[in-house]
């Protein structure tokens, strides 16, 4: 039971498990762990992992209306393995075209270097909620080496009018913590069969 309860203690973030892991072995060690005991580690761990520390923060957003499209810039902060912090920025801009579409996004994460990300596509048939579209995506990296890539991709059509509800409901002085929690919750809901 003792090497159980240690494997299961794997399921604490890594951070806990460097700052506590060598008290919580020694606490295997000195006691004798019952059925319970498992059932504690697990939840326990479970909850840390799922804690509102380890969950994404909206620092900052703007949202701009532009013809034919928009443009969404956002500041998250992501917990890390290790139980710091780091920024992530980022900024799209899409365009419709009327049968075709441009997408720009941009994203820094922390020290790293950022990506570019450019999508041109050719809006295509539609089938139930879908439309099969062709696209170009040339991906521009911090390193300068270019990827570009031809696909045949599916676009779920119920994206764009959530998008466009989060926009008005952002418009209409929704806090960013707001525009976070529904965001999840219309991700959740969300089917994609």
């Amino acid at each position: 039971m003792k090497r159980l309860a240690q494997w299961l203690a794997r399921f604490y973030p890594r951070w806990w498990r460097s700052r506590y892991g060598e008290e919580l072995d020694a606490l295997f060690e000195d006691t004798n762990v019952t059925l319970l005991d498992l059932f504690g580690v697990v939840r326990s761990a479970l909850e840390m992992r799922m804690s509102t520390t380890d969950s994404p923060r909206l620092l900052d957003m703007a949202c701009r209306d532009l013809p034919h499209g928009y443009e969404l810039e956002s500041s998250v902060e992501l917990a890390r393995d290790d139980g710091s912090r780091t920024l992530v920025r980022y900024f799209c801009r899409e365009i419709d075209l009327g049968d075709s579409y441009v997408t720009f996004s941009h994203t820094s994460r922390g020290s790293a270097p950022a990506e570019t990300i450019l999508v041109c596509g050719r809006k295509g048939e539609v089938d139930g909620d879908f439309r099969t579209d062709e696209t170009e995506m040339f991906v521009l990296r911090g390193d300068g080496t270019i990827q570009r890539t031809e696909q045949t991709v599916k676009t779920w059509l119920k994206y764009q009018p959530m998008v466009d509800r989060m926009r008005d409901k952002f418009r209409s002085g929704l806090s960013a913590e707001d525009v976070m929690r529904q965001i999840r919750r219309a991700s959740d809901n969300a089917s994609w069969s």
